[in-house]
């Protein structure tokens, strides 16, 4: 019985000495540059953690807007974006009917509309 309760009582130091590093790990990392720089190499390095981690930012409230200012302020990216964007009909077609939401927008989209069939010698 007294092996038993060492035993039991050892375990459950070793789980509450590690519960308490964790927080001490996390806090390691995020005031030392170069842990935290090895940290996000070896999530960059491994595309399905990558991924994961992508759907943590944009699956979350707080951090949804900094990814998508950070996506809309990197000029060759929303290049990349929209020219997939304007290969695919669905989406295009998505875009044209969120933009004529606005009425500004929509007198717009049929200015230029117009001005695609003069330029093709339509009506």
């Amino acid at each position: 019985m007294k092996w038993r309760n060492a035993i039991l009582i050892l375990l459950v130091s070793s789980l509450a000495g590690t519960a308490g590093c964790g927080g001490d790990i996390v806090q390691q990392m995020m005031s030392n540059a170069e842990l935290k720089a090895k940290v996000m190499d070896a999530i960059v390095a491994d595309n399905a953690t990558a991924g994961e981690m992508v759907d943590r930012l944009i699956g979350s409230e707080n951090t949804r807007g900094m990814v998508m200012e950070k996506l809309m302020g990197n000029g060759e990216m929303m290049q990349e974006i929209m020219a997939r964007v304007a290969k695919d009909q669905t989406m295009v077609d998505g875009v044209l009917n969120v933009a004529v939401q606005d009425s500004t927008m929509r007198v717009h989209i049929m200015t230029l509309f117009k001005g695609m069939q003069m330029a093709k010698g339509g009506r």
